[in-house]
C-alpha cells in the first residue's frame, strides 16, 4: 500500500501516536509522515516524558515510536518501564517501535531484548515505516 492508499483506505485515521524524540528535526519529519496517513502523533523530547504521558493514560495510544538515544531516560529505559508499569499495573501491552540511527544487529537485538516489538532505523524510510504503521495499527 502506498501513502495515498493507506490515507483513503482510513485504516490508521485518528489513531495517537506516542512519538519519543529529541531532535526536532526528526520530529518534524515524523509528523509530517504521519499525519499523511491520518495519524495523530503526540511528541515527549525524551524517555521519561515519554514514560510520564503513557503512564497518565496508557489506555489512550494506538502505537509508541521510541527513540532508542535520548537525554534524560533513553529509550530503552523507558521501554523496560513501560512493560513494568504494564506488568504491574494489569493493563494491555503496548506495542512499541524503536528508532535508531544504528542499522547494527546488536542494537536491534537490544531493543527488542528490552521490550520493544520492532526497530526501524533512521533516517526514516517512508515505505518502511508505513508498512510497520500498518501492520501494528489495522
Amino acid at each position: 500500500m502506498d501513502v495515498s492508499q493507506i490515507a483513503e483506505s482510513g485504516v490508521l485515521d485518528n489513531k495517537k501516536v506516542l512519538v519519543a524524540e529529541d531532535n526536532p528535526a526528526n520530529q518534524l519529519v515524523l509528523k509530517k509522515l504521519l499525519k499523511k496517513v491520518n495519524l495523530v502523533p503526540v511528541f515527549a523530547e525524551n524517555g521519561q516524558e515519554a514514560l510520564d504521558q503513557y503512564k497518565s493514560d496508557p489506555g489512550s495510544w494506538d502505537l509508541i515510536l521510541m527513540d532508542c538515544e535520548m537525554p534524560v531516560m533513553d529509550g530503552y529505559s523507558a521501554t523496560e518501564a513501560i512493560r513494568q508499569f504494564e506488568q504491574e499495573a494489569g493493563v494491555e501491552k503496548q506495542a512499541i517501535i524503536g528508532l535508531s540511527a544504528h542499522a547494527i544487529d546488536e542494537l536491534k537485538n537490544k531493543a527488542l531484548s528490552k521490550g520493544m516489538d520492532d526497530y526501524l532505523t533512521k533516517p526514516i524510510e517512508r515505505d518502511s515505516l508505513f508498512k510497520t504503521l500498518v501492520d501494528y495499527l489495522s
